[in-house]
């Protein structure tokens, strides 16, 4: 506001103030400079001599009330400084008028405002003419009244001394412009209590750090962070003890997963490889076990260097392979290629033992993953207690016993059981996954070798047929 352009609030249903009624006016002004008799708010009646006015003369804040041309303003007190933010204050209720400055009583009119339905202006006043009741004057002589009345000697009679004119309306000069700043002006036809005002003047202003308190900035939430953290800061060295070696059983059983899955797979797939060239083989069984360089030619097709090289990798191949040893041992010399009852007993005998050998070799290293499921949820679970016991006794020991004390300890004691759980679920959906991929590949060995001691009795029996016939069976 300049002081010289104030804002305008029409007349409205809203705005009208009925005698007497409760009445609350604020803001917050900065004044540019102490002006005398500056007007902040008015609103006049000029027809009924009413007027509210708050104001500031020379930095002091008043209220000035109005009733039928009677006028009443608060007292002076200590002023404002220009360019200062300060809330002011005026509620009317129960024939008081109150002027508070920051939330403080400031000065108070022991009258009720009256009855307003003008125009009202923010930051200026408007002239108005003064309806207060004249003095009461004696009524004038007949020939003061007659303007034929003369003296003896024919001038005009002076008027008597007791008959005088009556009076004009007083006119009231407008008060100065109010030069300066205002915010968070507010108009309420209710009366606000003391305590609303204090509120409005702490919650709005520079001091609102009493109301209103910031923490630290706003940070990305992540495992580092929140409640989480505040959980790892609370656990205490045995949990961490815990939480550590779980952590290396972790380690320890994701590596073993990762390794078996893999090795499962290669055996899978060199097992199906060396089959379909052993199901092609027509009279020597022992013509696949001859060297990744040999030319082997099979009812299947040729053996390639490709995937003779792959079927090492196979266990049924090494089973094989025991097989094919023995059978040459005992042709060995030129002896005649037939094998008796008690041989291919012998023989079984030594597929057998490399059954149990491959069999120990799939299930290798499993034991990691059964004591990573049965073990981790247990350490954890003593990880807990621990943590929970060492929580009760330091309670005991201070004797402060609330939620505050005993949440954080609590929660990180169950760290180390969430660590164990979370060793052993993944543990046991990786032991599940790979035992049934063991059990497949066991019994693909079960009748391989059932399968290589059939083929044997057939082609090495002194009863066997021609292996003429038996190729051109075969194909």
């Amino acid at each position: 506001l300049t002081g010289q352009n104030p804002v305008t609030l029409p007349a409205s249903p809203s705005l009208t103030q009925a005698a007497g009624a409760p009445f609350t006016w604020s803001a917050w002004i900065r004044p540019a400079a102490a002006q005398p008799n500056a007007a902040l708010y008015s609103r006049r009646d000029a027809a009924a001599g009413n007027a509210l006015v708050i104001g500031l003369d020379n930095g002091a804040p008043f209220v000035e009330v109005t009733n039928a041309g009677a006028a009443q303003r608060s007292g002076a007190g200590a002023p404002v400084a220009p360019g200062t933010w300060h809330h002011l204050a005026v509620v009317a209720s129960n024939g008081q008028v109150t002027l508070t400055l920051d939330g403080n009583a400031y000065a108070s009119v022991a009258a009720s405002l009256p009855a307003l339905n003008t125009v009202a202006l923010i930051g200026g006043d408007t002239s108005a003419t003064s309806s207060a009741t004249p003095v009461a004057q004696a009524a004038p002589s007949a020939a003061a009244q007659s303007p034929a009345a003369t003296a003896a000697d024919g001038t005009a009679a002076p008027a008597a001394d007791d008959a005088a004119a009556a009076p004009a309306p007083v006119a009231v000069p407008a008060m100065a412009g109010f030069a300066g700043d205002v915010d968070e002006l507010q108009i309420a036809k209710i009366a606000r209590s003391a305590g609303f005002i204090k509120f409005a003047a702490i919650g709005q202003g520079p001091d609102q750090a009493k109301l209103i308190a910031f923490s630290v900035d706003e940070e990305t939430g992540s495992w580092l962070s929140g409640y989480f953290a505040v959980i790892l800061k609370s656990v205490t060295l045995d949990g961490w003890v815990v939480i550590g070696l779980l952590v290396i059983m972790a380690a320890l059983s994701w590596v073993v997963m990762v390794d078996r899955t893999g090795y499962l797979n290669r055996q899978a797939k060199a097992n199906a490889v060396f089959m379909k060239h052993f199901r092609a083989v027509a009279d020597d069984l022992t013509m696949l076990d001859r060297g990744e360089d040999a030319d082997v030619a099979t009812l299947g097709g040729r053996l390639t260097a490709a995937d003779a090289k792959a079927m090492k990798a196979s266990s049924l191949y090494r089973i094989y392979h025991i097989g094919a040893q023995e059978i040459r041992h005992r042709f060995r010399g030129g002896a005649a290629p037939v094998l008796s009852g008690a041989s291919i007993a012998a023989i079984r005998a030594a597929l057998d033992s490399g059954v149990v050998k491959e069999i120990q070799r799939l299930n290798r290293l499993m034991v990691v993953l059964t004591i990573a499921i049965s073990g981790g949820p247990f350490l954890g679970l003593l990880g807990t207690v621990v943590g929970v016991m060492i929580t009760f006794a330091a309670i005991a020991a201070s004797g402060d016993v609330n939620v505050n004390a005993i949440a954080p300890g609590i929660a990180a004691a169950l760290v180390a059981t969430v660590a164990g759980l979370g060793v052993a679920i993944p543990a046991l959906f990786g032991y599940n996954y790979l035992i049934s991929k063991i059990k497949d590949l066991t019994s693909d060995i079960q009748v391989f070798v059932d399968e290589f001691v059939t083929k044997m009795a057939e082609f090495y029996t002194a009863d066997r047929p021609d292996p003429i016939d038996h190729r051109m069976a075969a194909e």
